[in-house]
């Protein structure tokens, strides 16, 4: 039986932790953005195409009908290393029910060096709205990826929370406060230093689905504090056949 005043469905703001660090107890928030008062100032950018604001306590990436793909990050040094753990509660928004569907990516991307196709790039959930998995991935040169998926309500306007944990010597992927993979695999471990970027993945030569990417909230944590819970969990699926563009 739930007890007294537990809502089993969570509609906005839910009473019981909806982010990993608060269940693996990774302490004090070394950069945060909770999109709560004034704007979004000058420290998001963007690769040109879109719109980004802050609206009723959000991080909002609006795309229209036009095939540009639109990547957004925080230009903060504070939110970028090569270690450390990322947490953000996002959601798709679909703002039509015609053309064809944004794929959304949470991802980290390396600061510098070789990320063609995707190399080197650490994705915390991938999805199409209404799809029945989100999936994450890492992919390394010269020619390794690791992916792995998890069954999730994606429907528009659905939140959750995905996290990633990254150190010299594993990385491990969080879905809704649950550590759903660790790899430790040398192949999977790149090494490099990363940035966290929000992406609307466009098809080439459509007619996009006019959306939003909204963001609750984004966060970065150090390692200094270690986890309070096992984060022993399944590999992930390995290929060793280079993503394609």
């Amino acid at each position: 039986m739930s007890p007294v005043g537990f809502v089993s469905t969570c509609i906005g703001y839910c009473q019981y932790p909806t982010n990993a660090a608060a269940v693996f107890k990774w302490g004090t928030i070394d950069w945060r953005q909770e999109f709560e008062t004034g704007t979004l100032g000058s420290n998001w950018k963007t690769n040109g195409v879109g719109t980004i604001g802050q609206q009723h306590g959000m991080l909002t990436i609006q795309a229209g009908s036009s095939p540009e793909t639109v990547a957004v990050w925080p230009d903060d040094s504070a939110a970028t290393a090569r270690t450390g753990r990322w947490e953000a509660r996002i959601r798709a928004y679909e703002r039509s029910s015609s053309g064809t569907q944004y794929r959304f990516v949470w991802e980290l991307v390396p600061t510098s060096g070789d990320d063609t196709c995707g190399t080197n790039r650490v994705v915390l959930a991938s999805w199409v709205p209404g799809a029945q998995r989100a999936r994450g991935a890492v992919n390394t040169l010269p020619s390794y990826s690791f992916t792995f998926s998890r069954h999730r309500d994606l429907r528009s306007r659905a939140w959750h929370t995905y996290a990633v944990e990254v150190t010299a010597d594993h990385i491990s992927w969080f879905v809704d406060t649950q550590v759903m993979r660790t790899e430790r695999r040398p192949e999977a471990l790149a090494g490099i230093i990363y940035r966290p970027e929000l992406v609307m993945q466009a098809v080439p030569d459509a007619t996009m689905r006019p959306s939003w990417f909204q963001a609750d909230w984004v966060r970065y944590y150090s390692m200094k504090r270690p986890n309070a819970k096992s984060i022993d969990a399944p590999e992930m699926n390995q290929t060793t056949s280079t993503p394609a563009c």
